[in-house]
């Protein structure tokens, strides 16, 4: 696996070597929502990919780069979900073990993907848990580490929506991406810097869960509880890795407030008929609560993901906590 950041050669080499796996997933468009915020705006559905998330692809890339050596090790991950059931999947097609940390808490819609790819779970009763119990898993097992976004292959891999999104539109002014640990905006933003496209990376976080934003503004690295969010796939701490490339890379980090997602979640079920996880609604929340900074532009979301218990949807919850 890469042992610095990638460049956008390296993005490429991932490109070809995930191809056989990975979807060209589409990009779609709604005069409903290009009416209502005076915009023009790119989805690029990654709710359609393998696995229901834009994770496979830095798995797939991370996986599928092991020596045979470290193959017979077996590898281990931690996740809220999504990383952990594109880790299954990668490793399931190569014959490799799998061990995923995940927290009690996390979806079944999740759970469920990582037993389709045999995954091997593992589960912590909290989240503030979930590092330790995998450090212990690490040492007993000797697995090969394949973290969610402090991995540079990993990087490397999530880019690869980068090139795709060149591929497929001719001009663009803004990609919106929604910031968890930070793999998918940096992968992003090394792949549109090196193509030397001058549209501006814009990180999208949940009010309650800021720290990339903290941090961005601060230009320092700030310590920071675990805290929770709707969006639970981006509840995770920016990481050692990915937080100097979205301070060298990023052009600005908005936010949305927990009904702010909620709502866009449903808009975006309800108008564009497709099923996305509020991690990724967040992308449209931030644009709409920030709309005076897109406004006459061509903006491309990252829609991260589609993997929701559909008996258990964000806005059936609100009033019950």
């Amino acid at each position: 696996m890469l042992s610095k950041a990638p460049t956008l050669e390296d993005i490429k080499h991932a490109q070809s070597l995930t191809e056989s796996i990975v979807r060209k997933t589409p990009i779609l468009t709604s005069e409903y929502f290009n009416e209502l915020l005076g915009m023009e705006l790119f989805f690029k559905c990654e709710n359609f990919q393998k696995t229901g998330s834009f994770k496979i692809r830095g798995a797939t890339n991370a996986v599928f780069s092991l020596t045979e050596e470290e193959k017979k090790q077996g590898v281990a991950c931690q996740s809220s979900g999504n990383h952990g059931g594109a880790i299954a999947c990668a490793a399931d097609l190569k014959g490799v073990h799998a061990d995923i940390v995940m927290a009690k808490s996390v979806s079944k819609a999740k759970i469920h993907n990582v037993k389709t790819y045999n995954g091997n779970m593992i589960f912590c009763d909290h989240m503030s848990e979930r590092d330790d119990l995998f450090k212990k898993v690490l040492k007993k097992y000797n697995r090969i580490s394949i973290h969610p976004y402090d991995n540079y292959s990993v990087i490397a891999g999530q880019g690869t929506i980068g090139l795709e999104i060149c591929e497929q539109l001719d001009n663009f002014d803004s990609v919106v991406v929604p910031i968890g640990g930070g793999g998918l905006i940096s992968g992003i933003s090394i792949a549109l810097k090196g193509l030397g496209h001058n549209a501006k990376i814009i990180g999208a976080e949940p009010k309650n869960v800021d720290d990339t934003y903290q941090m961005y503004s601060a230009n320092k690295r700030i310590e920071m509880k675990h805290r929770e969010s709707v969006a639970d796939g981006l509840m995770a701490i920016v990481g050692e890795y990915t937080l100097p490339i979205i301070q060298k890379n990023v052009d600005d980090i908005v936010l949305a407030t927990e009904e702010e997602i909620i709502d866009a979640t449903k808009e975006m079920w309800e108008r564009m008929k497709i099923i996305v996880e509020p991690s990724c609604a967040l992308t449209l929340a931030t644009i709409i609560a920030n709309k005076e900074k897109f406004q006459g532009q061509k903006v491309v979301l990252i829609i991260t993901g589609g993997n929701v218990d559909l008996v258990d949807l964000p806005w059936q919850k609100v009033g019950k906590d």
